[in-house]
């Protein structure tokens, strides 16, 4: 074909980096409509309207990559997983719980309960690192069985865990959070994101295969699905409902597409870039925005909301960028986010 592994697989950068800048995006605001009123009253539907997108696509994405994975062997794959997802994760336990004490001393603000059985149960936004690492350890016994038959097994229990929690016991499904939102439980986002893993590892059984399906596809075919999409949002849906599910399910393939597109990579560099460095971005973003808005509460309390999301947004995204480039450049940097130091030039054949 005369392509290089990054170009054949830039559509994959472009997605994940996309979907990290979109979590970002969505953190910013619930901070923001913490501690302020007047936020665009569309920004929160619009957050809304990329849920069903947001994290399956990252799931989804994760779980292509598998089939490489589990081509090393185990002990390099449960090795590689100690390295690059146990490791960021529990450094990154570490850095929310040192941030709270500060700003409990220096700010007599409360420490979030969750903060307390850290470590065997997620804190936050890190629940996406804890399922990884339980989504490998399990594919690795279900993929012995055949692909197939492991993402049947997820789809089975997802159908089991979401109508029996819905009939008999709805708090394992949905809950209140303490910023008064409406979130899924820890069990429910286990069940359901190993769909969207566990098909990923299946079609990146035969990744160019895959990609070559969706690059020919009649684009009639992908404009009824990106209708099935717009359609299915509007009816009253409960999230991680079976409907939620085929919503997520259909939109991969027009985002796949759409991230085919050659005209679309050339205008998309930073955001590719941003899915090459995704793990600096998704474990850092909420440190440093949980710095960047206690600085701004505290020096601008009375300002218009919308200039704090923005300017709150910016911070967190450039200081997250500047990590990446660090991470990059220095090995020490570079531990925060995975325990092999090797630059990322002399991994990057490995990663693919």
């Amino acid at each position: 074909m005369g392509q290089t592994v990054q170009t054949r697989y830039r559509w994959i950068d472009l997605l994940r980096g996309t979907a990290v800048v979109l979590v970002i995006l969505l953190h910013a605001q619930y901070a923001v409509s913490i501690r302020y009123e007047g936020l665009w009253s569309w920004l929160p539907l619009l957050s809304e309207y990329l849920a069903p997108f947001r994290m399956p696509v990252l799931m989804f994405l994760s779980g292509l990559m598998l089939a490489r994975s589990l081509d090393k062997g185990p002990r390099r794959f449960f090795i590689g997983k100690l390295k690059n997802i146990a490791h960021p994760y529990m450094i990154w336990t570490a850095v929310i719980f040192l941030l709270y004490s500060v700003r409990w001393a220096l700010l007599n603000e409360p420490m979030p309960e969750e903060l307390f059985p850290l470590f065997l149960y997620p804190y936050n936004y890190l629940w996406f690192l804890y399922c990884l690492f339980i989504y490998y350890a399990a594919a690795y016994v279900l993929f012995k069985l055949g692909s197939r038959w492991a993402v049947a097994i997820t789809v089975v229990a997802y159908l089991l865990y979401y109508f029996l929690t819905s009939a008999l016991m709805p708090h394992w499904l949905l809950v209140d959070n303490a910023e008064g939102y409406v979130v899924p439980t820890l069990g429910a986002k286990i069940v359901i994101y190993a769909v969207f893993f566990m098909l990923g590892g299946m079609l990146g059984e035969s990744l160019d295969g895959f990609a070559g399906r969706i690059a020919s596809l009649n684009p009639i075919v992908v404009w009824l699905l990106v209708a099935l999409c717009a359609v299915g949002f509007i009816m009253p849906f409960q999230i991680f409902s079976p409907i939620y599910l085929l919503i997520s399910l259909a939109s991969l393939i027009p985002l796949a597409r759409l991230a085919m597109l050659s005209w679309i990579q050339r205008w998309t560099t930073l955001l590719q870039w941003c899915g090459r460095q995704s793990i600096v971005l998704f474990v850092a973003h909420i440190p440093i925005l949980l710095v960047a808005i206690t600085v701004l509460a505290k020096m601008m309390p009375a300002s218009d909301a919308n200039l704090v999301f923005i300017l709150l947004f910016c911070l967190t995204f450039l200081s997250c960028c500047v990590l990446a480039r660090m991470s990059l450049r220095w090995a020490a940097v570079r531990f925060l986010f995975s325990y092999n130091l090797k630059p990322q030039r002399q991994r990057a054949q490995a990663r693919y």
